[in-house]
């Protein structure tokens, strides 16, 4: 039961559901719908999608052992992949006049991605807590109480992690530090 419940919170805490589900919110509520709907879905089709793809690319071939890329080493091919996408993906916003927070918020976001490649040299970083610690303070000028319900819940995404065998201790509180000090920055940052 421990181990379908763990299962079931890293599934809905992964990275990518959050990032969807963050940019979807976000950008309804801070623009125009029919703007908001573009920029969702350009985002999805030139960041999310072909990471998905190539993640369950790199499964089925054996290169990945898992769609998380839990083994350190096995990052070393992902990292230059999602920065890549995340360089696209703020080309897209910038060229299509995003507004300074969202902009922002994406630049803040590929130094997260940047420091964490950085890290996995010497030790791998929880994506998971990475992200949703950075979700939950960058949630606090669209809806505070979203964020700190997020926040509360960090614990409960890293015991899920630790639980499955995916990240120790060390990585768990790094990827949460990581994200929260990302999440404040961009607090500071934003206009």
């Amino acid at each position: 039961m421990k181990n379908l419940l763990a299962l079931r919170i890293s599934q809905i805490a992964h990275p990518i559901v959050l990032l969807v589900g963050f940019l979807g919110y976000s950008f309804f509520s801070v623009l125009e719908p029919i703007k908001a709907g573009w920029t969702l879905a350009g985002t999805v089709f030139l960041g999310i999608l072909p990471l998905i793809l190539w993640n369950e690319y790199h499964r089925r071939s054996g290169r990945y052992t898992n769609f998380d890329v839990s083994l350190r080493t096995q990052r070393y091919s992902l990292y230059p992949w999602m920065l890549f996408l995340g360089i696209v993906v703020f080309g897209f916003l910038w060229l299509s006049n995003q507004p300074g927070p969202v902009l922002t918020g994406g630049l803040v976001l590929i130094q997260l991605l940047m420091i964490s490649f950085l890290l996995n040299f010497r030790i791998k970083v929880s994506l998971h807590l990475a992200i949703a610690a950075y979700i939950s303070i960058a949630l606090y000028p669209i809806n505070f109480p979203m964020g700190i319900g997020l926040f509360v819940l960090l614990p409960l995404i890293a015991w899920s992690r630790w639980y499955l065998g995916r990240h120790g201790i060390l990585e768990l509180v790094l990827g949460a530090l990581l994200g929260l000090i990302c999440g404040f920055e961009f607090l500071w940052l934003s206009p």
